[in-house]
């Protein structure tokens, strides 16, 4: 990562992420070979990404195929991996919601686990005492606090894990398919909240192949393809490109 600068919250220039195609040769990734030596074994799956945010409260898509880069991109803004090239300026508490189980230890019960997960999501021990009460109401599995995590349903972990991480004060947040969280009022329940967390300024990126949720929750878009920002601009207006999936492959005028 980049330097911080106070009046960005973040910033990719010419950010590229390589990957082997051959787990044998991961070694090769660290020795900064450009893209046309690198041959059939190598994928790109970002590729000069530019862009600068300084706006808060802003709830960004990120729209795309399967393989063309988002989650990827999600990952390096959260500093889960970082890129083979390139600047990146990431500025505030981030909150990745990308994997709900990551980190949940099912031999523990639901309490040891939101302290738990909280300490791995970067809150303190008083940050999750004061908010315990209303994380446990806001999963509704109070009744199984402190039951072992592994008696619980599959909706329940999430519906908890969720909670956990939608209760943590972030400024920024990475939410990637995670629409389907429980059941139906739940679900509900979960947009409701990503809806109160951006209108106190929190800047979002969603991902989701659910375009109608995205034309709901997101008021602009990333269009992705092969690793490279095809469009950027009003959620509505990218969406509609991206369905008439021009052949060229070529970026868009933004």
């Amino acid at each position: 990562m980049a330097p911080r600068h106070s009046s960005e919250l973040i910033r990719f220039s010419g950010v590229g992420k390589r990957f082997s195609r051959l787990q044998g040769a991961k070694l090769l990734s660290n020795w900064g070979f450009w893209r046309d030596e690198l041959g059939p074994n190598w994928f790109m799956a970002l590729d000069g990404i530019d862009f600068s945010i300084t706006t808060k409260g802003k709830r960004i898509a990120l729209i795309g195929a399967n393989g063309s880069g988002k989650t990827t991109l999600l990952k390096i803004i959260a500093g889960v991996t970082q890129p083979t090239y390139g600047t990146v300026v990431v500025n505030g508490r981030v909150v990745p919601l990308l994997e709900l189980f990551a980190g949940i230890q099912t031999d523990l019960t639901g309490r040891e686990n939101i302290y738990l997960n909280g300490i791995v999501l970067g809150m303190r021990r008083h940050e999750i005492e004061s908010k315990f009460d209303e994380i446990v109401a806001f999963s509704g599995v109070s009744k199984f606090i402190d039951m072992p995590m592994k008696h619980y349903s599959q909706g329940m972990m999430m519906r908890l894990s969720f909670s956990i991480a939608s209760h943590i004060d972030a400024d920024i947040m990475l939410v990637d398919e995670v629409w389907g969280v429980g059941d139906a009022e739940f679900r509900k329940k979960s947009l409701d909240r990503l809806e109160f967390l951006a209108k106190k300024g929190l800047l979002m990126f969603l991902v989701s192949h659910d375009l109608e949720m995205l034309r709901r929750m997101a008021d602009e878009a990333f269009w992705l393809q092969n690793g490279k920002i095809m469009l950027h601009g009003p959620v509505q207006k990218v969406i509609d490109c991206f369905l008439q999936k021009p052949p060229s492959g070529t970026p868009a005028a933004s």
